[in-house]
């Protein structure tokens, strides 16, 4: 007998043995029999039927995957004449893991790969998964889920496809990721959402999809339309200005304003850098409609920050009406998504 390094005070350790990546331990149960038998229930009139090795896997021990050998006790009932093997409080026998791996790798799981995991102690990908499918469904039954005030609608691109993201605004959480964001989709989910009258804002992006699916379902919420879709629009028509000069400048010259083009898409009050705000002015002298441009960028985004609806729109219409016609071409999706919106 060994001594039980593994910390398992059911087992008793038979053997151990070490290769390069494995440990093996041979053990056996110390545990007492069953108080009747668990196919009739009678009480206990069965006898020893042979042993049975089943292997079991355990946690990672000095780098190395563990599996621990159950010399296990079978046993034949009396009554019924059936079999059945001594309990093993310490296993999942279904998975041949230990009740602890399970908590482990239900834990790593949050962190690394399925395969990374399964390849950390030894079994199948697919027991990896089926252990944490296991362990969300169980987290799913303990929380408590409530439809938020504000919903969020977004998307994400994951494994080639746009999955829509539904997410709880206020308290800055992902709620739910759909495997799709079409309109089907979306108001199928809406539909299921318990108290949705309790929805008084909807945050997206600008597709037309969400937008739709918010009025069919939820035509008392307000539709707010994410800042950042809309100010990224403006750095867009300022990148396309940029590229269009391109023709104008020297190979040396192109390349410089590659590497100085994130001046143009900062703020102006964000150029902490003297050397940055240098740059920003040698870029917008040399190419008076990049500076132009940059001047439209900086004042829309001021739009943000007016403190009324009516004061932000007529910001807005000051702004329309200062595009010049050399520009107009660039920032005609940031105008045409501010007119259907």
């Amino acid at each position: 007998m060994l001594p039980n390094i593994l910390n398992l005070p059911n087992f008793e350790i038979l053997d151990m043995k070490e290769s390069e990546n494995d440990y093996r331990f041979l053990a056996e149960s110390i545990n007492s029999p069953s108080s009747h038998c668990p196919k009739c229930g009678s009480v206990p009139n069965y006898y020893k039927h042979g042993k049975k090795e089943q292997l079991f896997f355990d946690l990672p021990m000095h780098a190395k995957r563990v599996g621990l050998i159950v010399k296990r006790q079978r046993y034949r009932c009396l009554d019924c004449k059936e079999t059945f093997f001594e309990d093993l409080p310490d296993m999942d026998v279904n998975r041949s893991v230990t009740n602890r791996l399970i908590d482990w790798m239900q834990k790593a799981s949050l962190e690394k790969t399925f395969t990374s995991v399964a390849d950390d102690i030894g079994v199948d990908e697919k027991t990896v998964r089926n252990i944490f499918n296991d362990f969300v469904t169980e987290l799913e039954a303990h929380t408590d889920f409530r439809t938020p005030k504000w919903l969020g609608i977004d998307e994400v691109h994951l494994l080639k496809n746009y999955r829509c993201v539904i997410t709880d605004v206020e308290n800055k959480s992902v709620i739910d990721i759909l495997r799709k964001r079409n309109k089907d989709i979306v108001i199928s989910y809406l539909s299921k959402l318990q108290d949705i009258d309790k929805i008084e804002l909807v945050a997206m992006d600008m597709w037309n999809p969400y937008k739709s699916a918010v009025n069919t379902m939820i035509p008392h919420a307000k539709i707010v339309i994410d800042k950042f879709h809309v100010v990224k629009l403006a750095n867009e028509a300022l990148e396309k200005i940029r590229k269009a000069n391109r023709k104008n400048m020297s190979a040396k010259e192109r390349r410089q304003l590659m590497r100085d083009r994130y001046v143009l898409l900062k703020r102006r009050k964000d150029l902490n850098d003297f050397d940055d705000q240098i740059k920003l002015q040698v870029w917008t002298n040399k190419f008076p409609l990049l500076g132009q441009a940059y001047e439209l960028k900086e004042h829309f985004f001021d739009i943000y920050e007016a403190e009324s609806i009516d004061e932000a729109y007529k910001l807005y219409q000051n702004w329309l009406s200062n595009v010049p016609k050399e520009l107009m071409t660039y920032f005609e999706d940031l105008i045409k998504s501010m007119n259907n919106w």
